[in-house]
């Protein structure tokens, strides 16, 4: 009896070649229109705020405007990582300043962005200790007491801690990337220090001034939750991105990375970032353009491609822990040994 042999798993070029094939030519297009969206949710979001300052509501209508101003912001960022990687303007001052806009409100500098995500982390996406994004291995975790502090905060590390992480990780990472991992890993040696810590520096006064302004009760409404806001609905894509994916030797986004499903009208709210794989493959296309991909790759990568429910890749995350054994072992590096581990390549079978 023969058997059929296996096609061979095509090179992430010659997968890129053939999707750009088979798509229309408009896919890879910028998208200049798409920077007029930060108008209204720049005039929503920090006028909610403004209001809550200077009127001073009662608490329940304090609370609406604050849960507003921090989607608002989670929006601004989620356009801002698409304006920095060039695929809304060319002008590379224009980009700057709506950089600012939408990654400054969580204090992350765009010249820290560009550098920690356009280059670093899609350069070296889960690849090995490489990664900023990336809780790393057990020898990194025993190497280095900054790994161990972090990664004991991350969700499924079972410590209480870990269920506060997606209201503050994002912009405190920032922090750390700009504090500790941009010294000592490769990639962070052309950056801009300096300006990266006055703009942080910048954005601290300004959300400084705002709590001063707003005094002790209404800066909860106009600083504290506002910005746990933004930093959940951040999180909750980004820590589904790779964190259940394994560590891979090439840089290949149908290995480690992942999408997740999300309800059409919160694709809308959040310019299609639920959209990864999409985005890892195709870092400069538009998020307008990546539901065309993503339904290329169903068609023709299905076994391959990724991406459950939003919720259920959430939940995922608290059952599995997040340094790795090896490349596609999960483990709590505190006990190895222990039953408490994951398997990715099984993880993928059971999100697939």
């Amino acid at each position: 009896m023969t058997t059929t042999p296996t096609a061979a798993k095509p090179t992430v070029d010659e997968l890129r070649k053939r999707i750009k094939a088979e798509l229309p030519d408009d896919t890879f297009d910028s998208r200049p229109w798409r920077a007029l969206w930060f108008l209204p949710l720049a005039t929503v979001g920090f006028g909610s705020i403004a209001t809550i300052v200077v009127a001073r509501p009662v608490w329940w209508a304090s609370l609406l405007l604050a849960l507003v101003a921090g989607q608002c912001m989670a929006a601004m960022g989620f356009l801002g990582h698409e304006v920095l990687h060039g695929s809304v303007v060319g002008d590379k001052r224009l980009q700057t300043f709506l950089g600012y806009v939408g990654f400054g409100p969580m204090m992350v500098s765009p010249t820290l962005w560009r550098t920690w995500h356009n280059q670093v982390h899609h350069r070296r996406t889960n690849l090995g200790n490489s990664d900023p994004d990336s809780f790393g291995t057990v020898e990194r975790y025993e190497a280095a007491p900054s790994t161990r502090f972090v990664a004991r905060l991350a969700p499924g590390s079972r410590r209480p801690l870990s269920y506060l992480f997606f209201l503050y990780w994002f912009t405190f990472h920032g922090q750390v990337v700009l504090w500790i991992q941009s010294k000592y890993m490769r990639g962070f040696r052309r950056m801009n220090r300096r300006r990266a810590i006055i703009d942080t520096a910048v954005c601290a006064a300004i959300w400084l001034t705002v709590l001063v302004l707003a005094g002790p009760f209404y800066a909860l409404f106009a600083v504290v939750i506002p910005l746990v806001v933004a930093n959940f609905i951040v999180m909750s894509y980004i820590a589904t991105n790779h964190f259940l994916r394994p560590l891979t030797k090439e840089n290949d986004p149908l290995d480690n990375s992942m999408s997740v499903n999300t309800f059409g009208w919160v694709d809308q709210l959040h310019f299609n970032f639920s959209h990864h794989v999409e985005h890892h493959l195709f870092p400069n296309m538009s998020g307008a353009n990546a539901p065309r991909v993503r339904t290329w790759l169903k068609e023709n990568e299905a076994d391959r491609y990724v991406s459950p429910p939003h919720w259920l890749a959430f939940v995922y995350l608290y059952k599995t822990p997040r340094v790795y054994l090896d490349s596609t072992t999960l483990v709590d590096a505190d006990h190895p040994d222990s039953d408490y581990r994951a398997d990715t390549t099984q993880l993928a079978e059971l999100l697939h």
